[in-house]
Parts: structure tokens; sequence; C-alpha cells
């Protein structure tokens, strides 16, 4: 099977919960991305490039960026994760669903998240990189992390928009094209660094891009992650080397595209902890899967690349 653990859809639901005035990014998305709501034509695409299944999560806009009061946020995600089952349960197995939530209330979070798993049998759930500027090793977060464990089901972590950053971020879309891929590390190392993996070891993390600059500034991370603590406190010692906590994350395939991107990730993280994603309808899905098929690795990693280990980890099967 090849399953694509990491890509969007908007469902019915979620577009008639948002403002009547919709943000721009959706009208922009769904006026120029015929695959981010026409379910048959993505279906069609499916077939075509032999993809057995994809696992859908909501994409643009990252909701907390909309600076909503929290209730209509919380309305807007529910509608989400309402539509995103629907369309699951009525897909003959072709799709799977992914659960949204806020952190800004983390009781909200919670019982939304045992709602999604629980009643609407979504496989887990996404949150943001970074909460309207709290990194996800706020102490305040730690009850999610063990509801999480206690469902035993996955987190999918989005790039958010950075904050508190330089003015001309917004210019030439490069808060998206790279400050996305910084956010991801960042709240990749603040997990690391934060002991969020020390306290709940069983959580399963899967993250967008492939791990972005994780494997291409990993020894220089594991270099300086003992240098300093928090507000120039002493370190706080980890039980284990940082490079096995950088190690412990699930990465997608998204940025696959770029083949040294690809191979980069493939040497850092391997084939165990690697998990085929597309960014569909952003990543281009034929040559995401040629370029995992030209990797100079034995086929049955290929297979756990593509499949086999989202089947495992997910328990798809």
């Amino acid at each position: 099977m090849i399953v694509d653990v990491f890509n969007h859809f908007y469902p019915r639901e979620y577009l008639e919960a948002l403002p009547k005035s919709l943000p721009d990014q959706v009208t922009d998305i769904s006026s120029t991305l015929r695959g981010i709501t026409d379910l048959e034509y993505r279906l069609s695409l499916m077939d075509k490039y032999k993809v057995d299944m994809q696992i859908l999560s909501l994409p643009l806009p990252t909701l907390d960026d909309l600076d909503l009061p929290f209730e209509a946020l919380k309305k807007i995600t529910c509608a989400a994760n309402d539509g995103i089952s629907r369309l699951a349960e009525q897909s003959h197995g072709r799709f799977a669903g992914v659960a949204t939530v806020s952190l800004l209330d983390v009781r909200a979070a919670i019982d939304e998240l045992e709602r999604s798993v629980r009643d609407l049998g979504l496989m887990g759930v996404q949150v943001l990189s970074n909460v309207r500027g709290k990194p996800l090793d706020s102490p305040e977060f730690d009850p999610f992390y063990s509801k999480l464990c206690q469902l035993d089901c996955a987190l999918w972590i989005h790039p958010a928009y950075m904050r508190k950053t330089y003015d001309w971020m917004d210019e030439y879309n490069l808060n998206m094209m790279m400050g996305w891929g910084i956010e991801t590390a960042l709240a990749m190392f603040r997990i690391l660094r934060g002991g969020v993996l020390e306290r709940y070891p069983e959580l399963k993390i899967i993250t967008h891009h492939m791990g972005t600059l994780i494997p291409l500034m990993a020894g220089r991370i594991n270099s300086f992650v003992m240098g300093q603590g928090k507000d120039a406190a002493p370190p706080a010692p980890l039980r284990k080397i940082p490079m096995e906590y950088m190690k412990m994350f699930y990465v997608d395939t998204a940025e696959g595209m770029w083949k040294p991107a690809l191979m980069l990730s493939q040497s850092f993280y391997g084939s165990e902890h690697k998990l085929f994603g597309t960014d569909y309808p952003w990543g281009d899905t034929p040559r995401i899967i040629e370029n995992i098929n030209s990797l100079m690795i034995p086929d049955e990693e290929k297979k756990m690349i593509l499949g086999e280990n989202a089947i495992r980890l997910l328990k798809l099967q």
C-alpha cells in the first residue's frame, strides 16, 4: 500500500463554519487548487499515481493566525473535524482523517481530541508549531500530551507563521516559504530540549516537510544544545544524548520533489521514521514517489516509507 499521511482538504462543513467574509487565503486556494475541495478529482489522481489512502488534514489558513475569539475557533475546528470524519466514513477506506485543535484553550483541545478520536474515529490531531507565539514545550500543554499517550494516537505538527520577527518577512512570501521551515525546526527543538519527549516517550509526533532544518543542522544542534538553559539558567540535563531525541520524530516526505533534500533527510532519519507525505495539493505526488523509488536503499525500505510505516504506526489494518 501507498499511504499519504500529510495532505490537505477543505471539507464543506469547514467552509460553512468560517466567517461569512472568507479569508483571502481560503478564497484564493479554493479557486486555484481543484484538489482542495473536489473529492472525485482527488480520487482520480490517487488512482493514477497508485496512492491507496490519504490521511486528510486542514491546510491554510493556520486558524490561530486569524486572531478570532477562541469560541469562534472552537466552532470552526469542530465543524472541520466533523467534515473530515464524514469524508473518511464515506470513502470505503480511501481516506482517513486527522482532527485539528487549537491549544489556546488546553482543556477544550483535550475534549475535542477525545471526541475526535473516540466518537469520530479520526487517527489523531494536528496542532500548529506555535500557539500565538507560545512554544510547544510550555508546561501548560503537558495534559494534552498526556492525553495523546493515553489515547495512543499521533500528533501532527503543521508550521505556523513566525511571530515577532522582521517586518519584511511578509514580503516575497518569505514567512511561508522559509519561515515555516524554521518554525517547524524550532518547534521540534523546543519539544526535544524542553523535555517533552522525556516526560512522554510514547508520543508519536509527525512533522511536515522532512524535518526541515533538523537534518541539516543536527551537528550544530548537538554541539550547542546543552550550553544554556531557559532565562540564562543552567541547562537542565537530558537522560539521552540530544541526537537520540531528534531521531524520535517521524517526518514526512513533503519537499521530496527536491531529491538532494530527500537524500539528506534519509541519511539522518533512516527508513523507520520516514512516512510518505506529499502536502497535496501543493506537493508533486508522482515526483516524490519517483524520488523515493530511486533512493539507493533496499526495496523493503522503500515499501516501509511508502506505506508500511504508516500502517504500523497508525494501526491502519
